[in-house]
């Protein structure tokens, strides 16, 4: 039984401290669900109740390493009208699943056909050093967006991750940044003179890889702020290819299959 209005698939994402999302994995998922029209309701946790749930209702681990239960994940309604539903996490095997029991052409494909072996090479092979620079530049900004007991959490659990650059390492790792970005937008200039030319990874169409580097301008601007200087920048980069990219992820957050 595929989702529906009346039995939707639970999203749990990482809530701030008003209660809204922050988290650039949750991100991957939320822009799943809203670019495949999947009904979904979102269940918030504070980053500090998320292992607890996920034990309560039976989750096994995503990970082998802290943290071994992290978010995102879905809960899909089953196929039997009493059954218990189906639990997936990791946002790549949230993708996976959801292409495989929501396929086209009534739901647009995340990754597309013949595309699964490239982007999984991209989420484990490429995607982490980017990702290891825009924690290290913005990674120790989240306590001043979650609540008290999470933030304690944070500070506990994350170690040398919760320490701030010293000026010296944030204008190194920015400049590396950069430098990583220069040549991703260079190899995404080949689809310029073709007719498939869009702001995303494979031109009009987006896709999974688009939506992990989504997350880090979405998780910048929600630890640094809506006027963060350093987001600002970023989207400049090549002429505003970025800006022209972080508009076309954010039409589709805007357009969510999310119930209220």
């Amino acid at each position: 039984m595929a989702a529906t209005k009346e039995n939707p698939i639970v999203f749990y994402d990482i809530s701030d401290a008003q209660g809204g999302s922050w988290s650039p994995n949750t991100y991957k998922t939320r822009l799943t669900l809203n670019y495949k029209g999947i009904p979904y309701r979102v269940k918030y946790l504070p980053l500090c109740d998320v292992q607890s749930t996920l034990k309560e209702l039976g989750v096994p681990p995503a990970f082998p390493n802290f943290p071994h239960y992290t978010l995102p994940m879905i809960t899909d309604p089953s196929e039997e009208p009493n059954g218990k539903p189906t639990y997936v996490s990791d946002s790549f095997k949230i993708a996976l699943y959801l292409d495989d029991k929501y396929p086209s052409p009534q739901y647009p494909l995340i990754i597309p056909p013949g595309a699964r072996a490239i982007q999984e090479m991209w989420f484990t092979t490429y995607y982490p050093p980017l990702s290891a620079l825009v924690v290290k530049l913005f990674y120790h900004l989240s306590p001043r967006i979650i609540d008290e007991r999470s933030a304690e959490y944070w500070y506990r659990s994350r170690g040398d991750k919760a320490k701030p650059p010293s000026e010296e390492e944030a204008t190194q790792k920015w400049g590396e940044l950069h430098e990583k970005f220069e040549a991703l937008g260079k190899s995404l200039s080949l689809n310029d003179s073709t007719s498939e030319a869009g702001p995303f990874i494979m031109g009009k169409r987006a896709s999974f890889v688009d939506f992990t580097i989504g997350g880090f301008f979405y998780f910048i601007q929600r630890v640094d702020g809506k006027e963060s200087k350093k987001l600002k920048e970023m989207l400049e980069w090549q002429d505003g290819r970025w800006n022209a990219f972080w508009k076309g992820i954010q039409d589709i957050e805007t357009k969510s299959s999310q119930l209220a």
